[in-house]
């Protein structure tokens, strides 16, 4: 004879679906989604973070630059020179904040000489001839020079008539509005030359004349508004200098030199 099962009381069935949902909760909770982590910010091998740091000098000073006050005194002693045949390609790496009035050498004229030179006597209409333009520290000093640029200085060379008085080389008439660039901010760049150093700058010239050319204000280089080639210049003896883009220059106190080129059949 089969005894009949027991059924389960209604209180003692309620305390056991209490703690079997308990249990449930506990393994639930253990396995839920843990928070997400922060990634590891990365640093790559052999870089120095970008962090003002105050760098105490020996004068009891101190200097507050990115990393260190290092930076700035290698680039001046790297633009501190005694010659420098390429004096553009040389202002590319001195870039230097714009100086104050105190940091601009004054009596150029005592301490820097100037000369140009051509790389031939004559050419012929359109042809192309090399001014070079030389600066030379002529005091016991070291002479800082700045140049200013938007954003590099830039130079170049002025054709006149034979008795270097009127312009020949640029367009009649004023400018339209639309052949100049937009305004771009200025710049300033830094050499040092030691005493009796020198620095030379070569610049091309064509014996051209030019017209405004608005349409070539997108990707103009030169000074001023955009110009493009109109014709050749016509036989003649013709005086040329180069435009030098230097801080504090006064025309009054340093003349611009200027030599003399023909243009020949």
């Amino acid at each position: 004879m089969t005894t009949p099962s027991r059924r389960p009381r209604p209180r003692k069935l309620a305390r056991a679906v209490v703690a079997a949902i308990g249990a449930l909760g506990v393994v639930v909770g253990g396995c839920a989604t843990p928070a997400p982590r922060k990634p590891l910010e990365m640093t790559p091998i052999g870089t120095v973070p970008d962090v003002e740091r105050t760098v105490v000098e020996p004068d009891g000073g101190t200097t507050t630059a990115p990393n260190s006050g290092t930076a700035s005194t290698a680039k001046e002693a790297a633009c501190t020179m005694s010659e420098i045949e390429s004096l553009e390609q040389a202002l590319r790496g001195c870039d230097s904040p714009m100086p104050r009035a105190g940091d601009v050498p004054a009596g150029l004229a005592d301490k820097l000489e100037l000369s140009v030179t051509s790389s031939a006597p004559s050419t012929t209409p359109g042809g192309r001839i090399d001014v070079t333009l030389t600066l030379k520290n002529k005091s016991n000093d070291p002479l800082a020079l700045y140049f200013s640029g938007d954003p590099k200085p830039r130079f170049e060379v002025e054709a006149f008539d034979a008795k270097g008085a009127r312009r020949v080389d640029l367009p009649t008439g004023k400018a339209p509005k639309t052949a100049y660039p937009p305004t771009r901010p200025a710049k300033a760049s830094r050499i040092t030359l030691m005493p009796g150093g020198t620095a030379r700058v070569r610049v091309p010239w064509d014996a051209v004349k030019t017209r405004w050319a608005p349409e070539k204000v997108k990707t103009w280089e030169g000074r001023g508004p955009a110009r493009t080639v109109l014709a050749n210049l016509p036989y003649g003896k013709y005086q040329l200098r180069i435009a030098l883009p230097l801080i504090a220059f006064e025309k009054a106190e340093l003349d611009l030199p200027k030599v003399g080129v023909e243009v020949v059949p």
